[in-house]
């Protein structure tokens, strides 16, 4: 039966409008008739499904709630299939058909029973202070460029791509994990129909957990403290993480995250997360990669330096920085000894002094998130010029000498950039040094 578009914005502002009053008898009414009309619609759907739980309809709900999640099975959104089937649980936490949905979700990821990857750890060789979290790659023996290469040729496969594989968010959280580890994660997430204009994080607050979005919208947004006035950072859609930073950090939030439609999240907490990763080393090992990734991905976007990279020279360099978390007072580089890595700060800070012979310790510069140092040996070729400490733990990645040079040769914009705070850096070690 079709309905022209006007007379279906009616009916759905009609819809919206008893939901607002909190008439659900006749909100239900308008969304059977909206599903009706537009049954593929499973945003609709959903809403009529959470008006029916809000009714204590729950034979319907269920059954409302479980055809939305089979049609996201047979398009193969996994987070979101698993959403629902939860929402499912919240209702009847014994349903048959939703755990053994969930069970054959796990089995059809094509992953084995169980991960086998050995916990990270630092090298043997680990410097005092300093610990790997998570190392780069091994070293492949083909160039740099062809790397590159061969990630787009892959990515354009992947576009090409019919065979109907499982959609995963751009994270190795769920799809590297085995499928005893997958269901004992996924037990643990909570998940929550969330109505629309409530602060899930709110600035200042200690992280101790971290979301995803399954269906919906979050505004990230901070607020000007001159003024009140909030200012809007982004919008996170279906498929997205978000809370993560201030979780694996163990520090604040830096952002107000409210849901600017009713939105359907899954929450898992600190507690339970370090609880599973004690147990399963691969839990330890993907959640750490991610949080690798999520880091690079946040300094690729936001510093200069690697401003001009495509994506797929990206995808590469994940593999071949390596993520380390230092503690207090830890000499990341040495004055007078041969630079060996480019560091980049994410979190925490260092101090920049070097050794005058007749003025002593010199302070040249304190470093933040977004900095960088050590290129100066490594593009000049000389010892290093300066000694840097951590001022407080902080979590840095660094990318080795061989690496880095590689790259310089093949990206002309990158060596530009460094050219030009090289030359600005000088210049404030000789001003610093006229001035102690």
């Amino acid at each position: 039966m079709g309905i022209d578009k006007e007379e279906l914005r009616k009916i759905k502002d009609q819809g919206a409008r008893y939901l607002k009053l909190g008439k659900w008898d006749k909100a239900l009414e308008k969304f059977e008739e909206l599903v009706k009309y537009q049954p593929k619609d499973l945003r609709l759907k959903m809403k009529l499904g959470d008006i029916q739980a809000k009714m204590k309809m729950n034979a319907e709900a269920i059954k409302t709630y479980i055809e939305v999640a089979e049609a996201y099975t047979q398009d193969k959104f996994l987070i979101q299939a698993v959403s629902v089937y939860k929402l499912v649980q919240t209702i009847d936490p014994k349903n048959e058909k939703a755990q053994a949905a969930l069970d054959e979700l796990n089995k059809a990821r094509g992953i084995p029973a169980a991960g086998t990857a050995p916990a990270a750890a630092a090298p043997p060789d680990a410097e005092p202070g300093l610990a790997a979290a998570v190392t780069p790659s091994l070293e492949d023996e083909k160039s740099l460029v062809e790397q590159i290469e061969q990630v787009k040729q892959k990515k354009e496969e992947q576009a090409k791509d019919t065979s109907g594989a499982w959609r995963f968010p751009e994270t190795p959280l769920f799809g590297q994990l085995g499928e005893q580890e997958f269901a004992e994660v996924i037990g643990k997430f909570q998940v929550g129909r969330i109505p629309k204009g409530t602060v899930v994080i709110k600035q200042g607050t200690k992280g101790d957990s971290f979301f995803i979005v399954s269906q919906g919208d979050i505004r990230v947004y901070r607020v000007n403290p001159k003024n009140d006035k909030k200012v809007t950072l982004a919008h996170l859609k279906d498929g997205a993480f978000f809370g993560e930073m201030a979780f694996f950090l163990d520090s604040v939030r830096t952002a107000f995250c409210e849901t600017a439609e009713d939105t359907v999240l899954l929450r898992i907490n600190r507690k339970d997360l370090e609880e599973l990763m004690g147990r399963y080393p691969n839990i330890r090992v993907q959640m750490m990669n991610f949080f690798k990734r999520r880091a690079l991905d946040q300094l690729f976007k936001t510093m200069n330096l690697f401003a001009s990279l495509e994506e797929a020279e990206r995808e590469v360099l994940f593999t071949k920085f390596e993520m380390v978390v230092a503690e207090p007072g830890t000499e990341i580089i040495r004055e007078g000894e041969e630079g060996e890595y480019l560091w980049v700060i994410f979190s925490g800070g260092a101090e920049v002094t070097t050794q005058h012979e007749d003025k002593g310790t010199v302070k040249l510069a304190d470093l933040g998130p977004g900095d960088y140092c050590g290129e100066i040996s490594l593009i000049q070729g000389k010892l290093n010029t300066a000694d840097v400490v951590t001022s407080q733990k902080s979590v840095l990645f660094r990318l080795s000498r061989a690496v880095f040079m590689e790259l310089l040769a093949i990206h002309s914009p990158m060596l530009e950039e460094l050219t030009s705070v090289i030359e600005a850096r000088l210049r404030n070690t000789v001003t610093a040094l006229l001035k102690a």
